[in-house]
């Protein structure tokens, strides 16, 4: 993998950000979780931890990245000190010294927290608001590796659903989605695949099952790559045959509420009101049912990151990020209907990451 100036250039800067907040608070800063690290150094491995202050950056690791850490680490034009073998929680006690330390508590085993806290002679202290607005602006080279990652799902599932016959199941959508991801450049699926047929669509995160698609009138695909290890995200409703008047009613209203929440998108907007406006449509237009979930999530690294959009967030939308916007309203047991975009949050408003067609019943999917 080829890893570009901007790439190159952004790692340090990230580096001397986080070692200005520690010099403010006269502290340091552990990560243990992968994603921090990653964006950190650049280091791509499952094992390591990450210690920073003002003046000293270390990774320990294992000796499986014994002769990966320190490349992958040079290739992102980091100085850190990459450390092998050695127990990780003694050497951080000495850097510590007496300063407290901060941590993101969701993503550090309680053991290790314990550990921490029995060798450092200061505290311990909760990071995990600081760490989720880490990661939240995106730079030049993340959003062109998430907007690829856009593309290659756009791709892969117009290849997958022309493929599609009166056999086809769920779970054979859903490998064949995987497998034309990584045919066109994907590391992987984001996520497992959501392909739901009919009645299934009426569970917002079912499990692909042996359903027979075509058995159907309408099809939910929620779908995303994971390209150089950014995510995508995206879902469409697919009618297969005509739509009831209901479903298709349905299916528009989500759709508006969808299109007027992504319009008032813009820097400084709160999160809970861009949940609102889907909500308050939703609710007045359409009766018996449920908006089971909120109405987005910020995307990266993790699918799911800082800003979450829903009615108890207080998250405030700033220029760079990249959110989704996906109300859903859910009929137990008959259908469901969810559309859901990709979107940078520009200085203006908002670009779509995610340029695929919403299928209406009046435009079926074509099938040979």
């Amino acid at each position: 993998m080829m890893t570009s100036e901007d790439e190159i250039a952004s790692h340090p800067q990230r580096l001397t950000h986080v070692g200005d907040w520690c010099a403010e608070r006269n502290a340091c800063f552990v990560a243990l979780d992968s994603y921090t690290i990653r964006w950190l150094t650049g280091f791509t491995g499952s094992n390591g931890i990450i210690y920073l202050d003002q003046n000293c950056q270390v990774l320990f690791t294992d000796s499986r990245y014994a002769e990966q850490a320190p490349v992958e680490i040079a290739g992102h034009g980091v100085d850190v000190n990459c450390v092998i073998g050695s127990d990780p929680f003694k050497k951080i006690a000495e850097l510590a010294r007496k300063r407290n330390l901060h941590l993101d508590g969701e993503k550090c085993s309680w053991s290790a927290k314990e550990k921490i806290e029995r060798l450092i002679e200061g505290d311990v202290i909760d990071a995990h608001k600081f760490c989720l607005e880490l990661r939240c602006i995106k730079d030049k080279g993340e959003i062109e590796k998430i907007r690829t990652a856009a593309e290659i799902t756009c791709v892969a599932l117009d290849n997958a659903l022309a493929e599609l016959n009166t056999e086809t199941t769920e779970r054979e959508l859903a490998r064949n989605i995987e497998s034309f991801m990584i045919e066109h450049g994907a590391l992987r699926a984001a996520y497992p695949p959501i392909i739901a047929a009919g009645k299934n669509s009426a569970l917002p995160h079912a499990r692909p099952s042996d359903q027979r698609i075509l058995d159907t009138n309408l099809l939910l695909v929620d779908v995303g790559a994971n390209f150089e290890g950014y995510c995508s995200d995206m879902t469409r409703m697919i009618p297969l045959s005509k739509l009831s008047k209901e479903q298709e009613r349905a299916s528009q209203i989500v759709l508006d509420a969808q299109i007027k929440a992504i319009e008032s998108i813009r820097p400084g907007i709160r999160a809970k009101e861009v949940d609102a406006i889907c909500r308050d449509i939703l609710s007045n237009a359409i009766s018996g049912g449920e908006f089971l979930h909120g109405t987005g999530h910020g995307v990266g690294l993790e699918i799911h990151e800082y800003p979450s959009i829903n009615s108890k967030s207080n998250d405030m939308l700033r220029e760079g990020m990249v959110v989704t916007v996906e109300p859903g309203i859910y009929f137990e047991g008959s259908y469901g209907i969810r559309w859901e975009d990709l979107l940078l949050v520009t200085d203006s408003g908002i670009e779509y990451l995610t340029n695929y067609k919403k299928h209406t019943s009046r435009e079926l999917l074509r099938l040979e």
